[in-house]
């Protein structure tokens, strides 16, 4: 247990320093990825709904504190939008398949892989959407060009989702069996 939170706090920190530093580095059409976000879905298919909170959370404070953009846009989208996407795709309680399949519904859940693109997919939509919102509001008319960039880095950041999905997965140990007791 110790490890575990040790190996998800070393994580968190990375995934800060990434989004920091790196995510403006590796941008196409001069547009970066959202890596927290991304590394959020990762950890919300891999370990559950407290850690996603938990790590955005805390990602989205040390973003709002470090590197202020809109005021408390982090803080609290980062957040919202980890929690939707852990609602639509964390994994099912073995009480919701049971209801599911009680019901008539197949009951279960989908493949880990395809969960965490969906919820890289959804997290990052509803952030760019509200993003779109918000300049909206602030009186700038939304033009061809700011829907292109907001779908280079909805679809950037789902693909890096995709990407580092499996390495992140092995890292944290969700690849390993569990012993038979």
């Amino acid at each position: 247990m110790v490890k575990r939170g040790l190996t998800f706090g070393l994580l968190t920190l990375l995934v800060y320093l990434l989004q920091a530093t790196v995510a403006k580095h590796i941008a196409l059409w001069n547009v970066a990825p959202n890596i927290a976000l991304a590394m959020i879905a990762i950890v919300t298919v891999a370990l559950g709904r407290k850690y996603t909170f938990f790590m955005a959370l805390t990602i989205g404070y040390l973003l709002e504190i470090m590197l202020p953009a809109l005021d408390y846009i982090n803080l609290i989208l980062l957040p919202a939008c980890a929690m939707l996407g852990a609602l639509a795709f964390s994994d099912k309680s073995e009480r919701k398949l049971e209801e599911e399949r009680s019901m008539g519904k197949r009951g279960g859940n989908l493949p880990a892989h395809i969960r965490t693109l969906l919820c890289a997919l959804l997290s990052i939509a509803i952030f760019e959407i509200v993003n779109l919102f918000y300049i909206y509001l602030n009186g700038i008319v939304i033009d061809g060009d700011q829907l292109q960039r907001a779908t280079i880095s909805i679809v950037y950041t789902t693909a890096l989702a995709g990407v580092m999905q499996f390495p992140v997965r092995w890292w944290l140990g969700t690849y390993r069996l569990k012993k038979a007791r």
